[in-house]
């Protein structure tokens, strides 16, 4: 080969590794964007790792592990990482099947003979891992805030599915259940006679030298565990309501950091643990969902080059800790994200799955919305610490001084006018937002029902119709600003509200309150 050949190869070569360098560094740099910005608007407290063909691209934590103590979190620092468990679980229960101690053909009695919940003879071991079986999926959110606070051995949880009905025949839809987990983490605790927690040792954690992953217990100290926590629309920051760990064991109950599950994910790829048969069957999905056996299994549709990939992935929420694990095999990519705090409120909730969901389409050179700070976050607030008078100030000076920093869409305001008006029986504060997002968005027609709808739950009618009328109209003069589908069907609602309440008008004035009626 003439060496002018071989420089020119090598040139190539050096060219194609520096634009491999330039791109990861750029996507790099994309991922610090976005997961600091979800950081600085006051969303996001955690660890964030992405690996691509075998290489850490990212890991870097952010914020606070203890807020009491003020303990920053690390890489190393450990989570609840929730229904990520599940795929723990079913890959012991996979396990046991290779070794012919469980079937996935077999029923809940071949295994529980005091099973007395309905079709407990006919539900399959695989309809328990697929979330086809109809088991209820939870207690109802009045009885679960008792209960989950209370020690449960997993047959105590297993009665709780007993003494409920299904869903639906087994086999024939498809309902996320916890509970079904449950079952299957008391099932194999029956055929081998060894607690769960002992099981997940065993059997997935040593063998990986995943040190930092285990069974949550209630009495245990957990070295760098984070503490978690719940954003309160009006108060801010809280300690997350106490739970007893033993009421997730099997869906829910696991701790772990990115570091074991990063060697979780290797083991998956390299498969270990299971037979390939088996492995091909937990990413399999069943006939009425995208779910295999603890694992969700979705699609994506790249934008630039119209390829689909393949995502394997769960997602986790648990009092006060969001999780997200994604898997695409065909590239190679691991996308682990693990947070520490939840919002109890629909204003800028950063999911930890919609945080995941962004990193993959940066891998993938998708463009994403950079997040910005919720005003409303902001003013709900001020709004609980000072009132209202000093709420609506703080919007216009951000308006003046922070527009830039902030998300001053008009959505906002109206998420936070029903928040206050539903959840938190603030009428008079949800009409002063209203009126604000009225005044900040003359043109939108959806501004000017939600204040009318506030003023009809208040029962001031006159004035309601007045400002539905008033909304109508903005959609005449302006149709291009206001030509969804919702729009079009709230004006509908406005229509049949203002016939409603001339009706109840016209019959206070035919029958007038008896005052003096005692």
């Amino acid at each position: 080969m003439k060496m002018r050949t071989i420089v020119k190869l090598l040139f190539i070569l050096l060219l194609s590794l520096n634009l491999s360098n330039a791109n990861a560094q750029t996507k790099e740099a994309i991922l610090d964007s976005l997961i600091g910005a979800y950081y600085k608007a006051d969303c996001f407290n955690g660890v964030v790792r992405v690996s691509e063909k075998g290489k850490t691209i990212y890991n870097k934590a952010f914020g606070i592990a203890d807020r009491e103590l003020d303990v920053s979190m690390t890489t190393e620092t450990r989570f609840r990482i929730a229904s990520i468990s599940k795929s723990f679980t079913a890959l012991v229960i996979l396990q046991l099947v290779d070794e012919g101690l469980v079937r996935l053909e077999g029923k809940i009695t071949d295994y529980i003979p005091d099973y007395n919940g309905p079709k407990g003879n006919i539900i399959t071991i695989e309809q328990l891992l697929n979330h086809t079986s109809g088991i209820l999926q939870n207690l109802n959110p009045e009885e679960e805030a008792v209960q989950e606070r209370l020690y449960h051995s997993l047959r105590e949880l297993v009665r709780y599915a007993e003494e409920s009905d299904l869903y639906f025949e087994p086999g024939m839809g498809f309902h996320y259940s916890n509970l079904a987990y449950n079952i299957l983490a008391y099932i194999a605790e029956v055929v081998t006679k060894t607690p769960f927690d002992r099981l997940l040792a065993e059997r997935i954690f040593e063998p990986l030298n995943m040190k930092h992953t285990n069974q949550c217990v209630s009495n245990k100290i957990e070295l760098n565990l984070s503490k978690g926590y719940e954003y309160k629309l009006l108060r801010g920051y809280e300690n997350t309501s106490y739970f007893d760990p033993s009421y997730t064991v099997g869906c829910g109950g696991l701790i772990s950091n990115v570091e074991d599950l990063c060697k979780y994910d290797k083991a998956l790829y390299e498969r270990q643990l299971i037979s390939e048969e088996l492995f091909k069957r937990m990413f399999t999905p069943s006939k009425y969902a995208a779910y295999g056996y603890g694992w969700e299994l979705g699609q994506k549709v790249i934008a630039s080059s119209r390829d689909t990939i393949n995502i394997l992935s769960h997602a986790g929420d648990i009092n006060g800790f969001g999780s997200y694990i994604g898997l695409i095999e065909s590239d190679s990519i691991l996308v682990i994200v693990l947070k520490n705090n939840r919002s109890d409120t629909y204003i800028s909730p950063s999911f930890a799955p919609v945080i995941g969901q962004q990193i993959i389409s940066v891998l993938y050179n998708e463009e994403i919305l950079i997040p910005k700070k919720s005003i409303a976050r902001q003013i709900g607030f001020v709004i609980g610490k000072k009132g209202i008078d000093k709420a609506v100030e703080e919007y216009y000076r951000i308006k003046a001084e922070e527009s830039k920093n902030y998300n001053l869409e008009e959505k906002e305001l109206n998420m936070l006018g029903i928040e206050l008006l539903f959840k938190f029986r603030m009428p008079e504060e949800a009409l002063r937002i209203f009126e604000v997002n009225m005044i900040e968005f003359p043109y939108s027609y959806n501004t000017y029902d939600s204040y009318a709808y506030a003023l009809m739950q208040k029962g001031d009618y006159r004035k309601s119709i007045s400002y539905y009328k008033m909304g109508l109209e903005i959609i005449k003069k302006y149709p291009l600003e206001n030509n969804s589908e919702s729009v079009l069907k709230d004006a509908e609602n406005a229509l049949k509200s203002i016939e409603e309440m001339e009706l109840k008008i016209k019959n206070q004035v035919m029958n007038p309150p008896d005052h003096n009626q005692q």
